[in-house]
């Protein structure tokens, strides 16, 4: 066999995948999008986001147009490059430090986590239009960019977040090509924990300190769970030498995030339902009710890795425990980008919370509901 014969195309070699390797790491990824968008467009749909309605002057849902699918869309590609960037470089910092063969993948993760972060700026931008059509009930094409620029306080208050989490993003791409020590990255994976915040206070956030801080915790969490096992699937499957430090590792990482995710999400899901027939008797609560789904769906997932797969792995037992993790790894992802999906929907979506607070807590006529139940 010549040398030729063994090396990959120059495309796929540019963006760090061996060329065996590269449909495999694609159907993943086309798999949870796919998943992730149905989930959105369930949960925009049980959210009641696609029709209008008014609540003693409370104006609930949106129209499904272009703005409407637009911000939803935008929100959940931000989240969802955010999740990877923060994910590559956690699994990044998973691998043993003094393995050689461990320098080639943290290359490929670093590589790819500055791609990603490069989309998770084009997102924010995006996002940042989006969410100023919505407020100003006008189409993205006649939005007064100039304006922004110029006087963005009284043009869009909100613009200079969007504005620095698009910056930073930037930096955090910029940053990625240029080091390669594992300081570098865990000074990048710093940034980009702190670059989710702002996601996390969109939305419900400002419904006081206790659920703002609660919302914090909780996506930062996700972010770091989802992400890690995402990147582990991708780009450090094919290595069982490395998975069996890096899944360990991993391990109890998701264990302290799946315990927290729990506790949080039940504290910010009780501030914003009110009370207990509020979650089967309200759209947000049934939207409540399919995370809480997801969330039990990925304990159990989670416990068959714990008593399974992860001491498999780490005992190297070969090719049948590596394919037992990756199957159970992919059913997992998918399983997860379903559940941010529904959470944006949930920020989307008007809690019984909400509805009360916008008609002095008194409960709405149904006279005045219009377009939907």
């Amino acid at each position: 066999m010549t040398s030729t014969s063994t090396r990959p195309p120059v495309l796929w070699r540019s963006i760090g995948l061996p060329a065996p390797w590269r449909r495999r790491p694609i159907a993943y990824v086309a798999t949870a999008v796919a998943a992730a968008a149905a989930a959105l467009a369930l949960g925009m749909w049980l959210g009641g986001n696609l029709t209008p309605s008014q609540i003693n002057g409370l104006l609930i849902g949106g129209t499904g147009g272009l703005t409407g699918w637009g911000l939803a869309a935008a929100k959940l590609a931000t989240e969802l490059s955010s999740i990877g960037v923060v994910g590559l470089l956690l699994a990044r910092l998973l691998l043993p430090e003094h393995d050689p063969r461990a320098g080639v993948t943290a290359m490929r993760c670093a590589r790819a986590a500055a791609r990603l972060a490069l989309g998770w700026a084009l997102c924010s931008a995006a996002l940042l239009l989006f969410s100023w059509a919505n407020v100003l009930s006008a189409p993205v094409t006649e939005l007064p960019i100039g304006k922004l620029f110029t006087d963005p306080a009284r043009t869009f208050p909100d613009a200079p977040e969007f504005v620095a989490t698009t910056a930073l993003a930037l930096v955090i791409a910029a940053g990625l090509r240029l080091t390669r020590t594992r300081l570098g990255a865990v000074t990048m994976l710093l940034l980009a924990v702190y670059n989710v915040v702002p996601m996390a206070l969109q939305g419900h956030a400002a419904h006081g300190d206790v659920l703002k801080y609660s919302l914090i915790v909780h996506v930062v969490a996700m972010t770091l769970w989802v992400g890690g096992l995402a990147a582990l699937l991708t780009h450090v499957r094919k290595e069982p030498a490395l998975l069996a430090v890096a899944v360990p590792r991993f391990s109890t990482v998701a264990l302290l995030c799946y315990a927290v995710i729990a506790a949080t999400g039940a504290l910010a899901a009780w501030n914003l339902l009110g009370s207990v027939p509020a979650v089967w008797g309200s759209r947000y609560g049934v939207l409540v009710m399919l995370k809480v789904a997801a969330l039990v769906a990925l304990g159990v997932l989670g416990w068959w890795h714990r008593r399974h797969t992860v001491r498999r792995v780490r005992a190297g037992e070969g090719e049948r425990s590596r394919r037992a993790f990756v199957r159970l790894a992919a059913a997992e992802v998918v399983v997860m980008v379903v559940a941010v999906a529904l959470a944006v929907a949930l920020s989307r979506s008007a809690s019984p919370d909400t509805i009360l607070q916008h008609s002095d807590r008194e409960p709405p006529a149904p006279a005045v509901v219009s377009g939907g139940t």
